[in-house]
């Protein structure tokens, strides 16, 4: 039935648009509204359907990820003040609102002024919190018209550049009484998360706007009408020069340009609308990709050994595989006993054989890493972080564990046995180095239908622990039910879980600096809080530097364990023409690129 009432929709949608765009996605956002998808909740299910509708000042480029412009039209003139340096960034012409108005330096002084007294005052966090960090960003004037200047206390590129500047820009006119009632007093932060931008939609800078939600069952997207960046081109040459061309003769170059283009991409959009169909499980999506009910499927996760299978039995369907970015990961709540004792943790990764997995269990669809950035994300990953030996065999990786642990204090009822390479006696009550025995340390996973395979990981974790004793139980939940446990909560031992393709190593501050809202963990290390410091205030690279060093520390401590990144396999139907294939984590990576898609339908 509501299959039936889905294919109607998107009938019915059809006769109003000549051209939909239907993508499958396997959860969905927690809210539509700016404040809270790129704050408390943003997770990547809203960044699918969120990225089209607001632009920034400034951008990565398409494949290569050069910093370039957005809403700017050039790279910021900066100067000092006093004590601030101050970025000076003049708009483009002609830029508009979906409501046909145009886009000012006040829109963009409204939206960082609002978001760091929102951040500083009134408890709004997750992204925005890094994108007006108190301790850099110190207020926005408008110049002119078009003329913004943006006062720093101090930068660093990812708290300026990678931060403030890409920065999604709001509308003023839209947004000032809704804020102004929260920085006046009279609302909770609550407020400006409970409005309503989908049935009251606030215009949008982006080529879409968003006209409906059924929850549970699809999103709906309309495409801004003359698109006033419609035919914008980006062109990347042989010798790294980047050109941009723009409507009403809008031209920058990132140097001058030599040999033949490489890589041109044309903004769109292309289509008249999206729709985003949500489906409760994987299996779901497949089935409709094969029967034409939806375009792409678009997940974190990728496609599964399985998945494949069943696709390579339908025609007209086009396979890509591209290296992950992507982390998985086990963490530990270090909080709470023994999951706080270090000995617990490297006993944990001893006994984890992501060796095992990877060539015997999920070959070919999963690379392993040792640092919390995985080897794909090339510039930032520190190749020397190595958290064990990997040539060890299982017992031989078993025993260490089982050694770890006795060095720290801790004894059992029954001992495990080895003999050769083989565990001859499991392990049976183990008792703490407090004395008392060790009651059931819970890890809570993905369902099977959700990932498949970090609920087969959870399983082995189960198993491996349990053969010397540790007493880990997998439950399975629901992906919004572990974030809940997780970061509201604070109620679990371990969890597997991840996060999404980030460019820059945002991760390593949000994550683990101790009095970040998003530290998952609890982990707290002075010598890695100063660190965070630093990787913020430094040019790019002396912020590898640090980075460098603060893969290191975390691989000494252990708040939590990388398992994999996942090898990212999509699937679309032949009808979809991209303007390119291979980007940094594959296409969902760039949300599927619904502004420069073409879809040719009996073409």
């Amino acid at each position: 039935m509501r299959k039936s009432l889905f294919i109607l929709l998107v009938f019915l949608y059809s006769i109003s648009f000549a051209t939909v765009l239907v993508y499958g996605i396997l959860d969905e956002p927690k809210a539509l509204n700016v404040w809270v998808d790129y704050g408390p909740h943003a997770i990547t299910w809203s960044k699918y359907v969120f990225s089209h509708k607001y632009r920034s000042l400034y951008r990565f480029a398409h494949v290569s990820l050069d910093f370039v412009p957005d809403l700017a039209a050039s790279l910021p003139k900066v100067h000092h003040e006093g004590t601030y340096t101050v970025y000076e960034i003049t708009l483009r012409n002609g830029l508009k609102w979906s409501d046909g108005s145009a886009i000012t330096a006040e829109d963009v002084v409204f939206t960082l002024n609002s978001a760091a007294k929102l951040v500083k005052n009134h408890g709004l966090g997750g992204n925005w919190h890094v994108m007006v960090d108190p301790e850099f960003f110190e207020r926005a004037e408008a110049a002119s018209q078009n003329v913004v200047r943006i006062y720093f206390k101090k930068t660093g590129v990812l708290r300026v550049e990678y931060g403030t500047l890409m920065a999604p820009i709001i509308q003023k006119k839209y947004w000032e009484r809704y804020v102004n009632r929260v920085l006046s007093g009279k609302e909770k932060i609550d407020y400006l998360y409970s409005i309503d931008a989908v049935e009251n939609p606030d215009p949008a800078s982006g080529p879409f706007t968003i006209v409906k939600w059924e929850k549970g069952a699809f999103i709906e997207l309309k495409a801004v009408e003359n698109y006033f960046d419609k035919g914008y081109t980006e062109l990347h040459y042989e010798n790294g020069a980047i050109v941009l061309k723009g409507p009403g003769g809008y031209f920058w170059r990132s140097k001058k340009e030599s040999g033949d283009v490489k890589l041109k991409v044309v903004m769109g959009p292309f289509v008249d609308g999206i729709i985003y169909r949500v489906y409760a499980d994987k299996a779901s999506a497949v089935h409709a990709l094969i029967t034409g009910e939806i375009d792409m499927i678009l997940s974190p996760h990728g496609l599964q050994e399985g998945d494949l299978e069943e696709i390579s039995t339908a025609g007209g369907i086009t396979v890509i595989s591209s290296p992950g970015a992507n982390l998985r990961y086990l963490g530990f709540n270090l909080r709470r006993y023994p999951m706080n004792l270090k000995s617990m943790r490297r006993a944990m990764l001893y006994i984890i054989d992501m060796d095992y997995i990877a060539s015997r269990v999920l070959k070919g669809q999963i690379v392993l890493t040792d640092s919390i950035i995985p080897p794909t994300n090339a510039f930032w990953n520190n190749p020397n972080v190595k958290l064990l030996d990997h040539s060890l065999s299982h017992v031989q990786r078993m025993k260490r564990a089982v050694e770890i642990l006795e060095e720290a204090g801790f004894r059992w009822k029954v001992k495990p046995k080895f003999s050769g390479n083989e565990i001859v006696r499991k392990g049976e009550g183990l008792i703490g180095p407090d004395g008392k025995p060790l009651k059931e340390i819970k890890l809570i996973a993905p369902t099977e239908s959700y990932d498949p395979v970090r609920a087969s990981i959870a399983l082995y974790i189960e198993k491996w622990a349990n053969e010397i004793g540790i007493p880990v139980k997998a439950y399975y939940m629901d992906f919004k039910a572990i974030l809940g446990k997780v970061w509201d909560e604070k109620d679990f031992d371990m969890y597997i879980l991840g996060w999404g393709a980030s460019i820059t190593p945002d991760h390593l501050i949000s994550y683990f600096k101790s009095d970040s809202e998003f530290n998952p963990t609890g982990y707290s290390n002075p010598r890695y809080d100063d660190l965070c410091e630093r990787l913020m205030s430094s040019d790019i690279l002396n912020a590898r530097a640090y980075a460098y060093e603060m893969q290191q520390v975390l691989a000494e401590d252990l708040p939590l364990i990388p398992l994999y990144t996942p090898v990212i396999t999509e699937a679309f139907r032949n009808y979809l023409h991209f303007p390119y294939l291979k980007t940094f984590s594959g296409l969902q990576s760039v949300y599927g690129l619904p502004a420069f898609v073409k879809k040719e339908v009996g073409k």
